[in-house]
């Protein structure tokens, strides 16, 4: 059992995140993550809680970003994000590629 509240993250993830570089790096304004909507810093939480949650390396999520950007480079970067976090779930089987397709129609319905 681990002395963290459920919330907080560890050491080592705030590390491997703060090291990323080339594309996948964060956008940034003087040291400050850079969110230009709610739902982009919500998408960030979520990819930070899913890695701590499924016990894995922040590199698991790190190169199914890589490969989101190299798949769509003129995406906006949170797009990337979204969708790496997404391959994730599914490799991971938290849920299915016809459970996260069903989720996305309903958001998008929703806008």
């Amino acid at each position: 059992m681990s002395d963290r509240a459920p919330n907080q993250r560890t050491p080592e993830l705030d590390t491997a995140v703060a090291r990323m570089e080339g594309a996948a790096a964060l956008p940034r304004k003087n040291g400050e993550l850079i969110f230009e909507a709610p739902w982009q810093g919500r998408a960030f939480g979520m990819a930070l809680a899913v890695v701590e949650r499924l016990g894995v390396s922040w590199s698991e999520f790190q190169k199914r970003l890589i490969a989101a950007i190299a798949a769509r480079p003129d995406a906006p970067y949170y797009q990337s994000w979204v969708a790496a976090l997404e391959t994730l779930v599914v490799d991971y089987r938290l849920a299915s590629s016809a459970d996260v397709d069903a989720a996305s129609r309903r958001i998008a319905a929703e806008d």
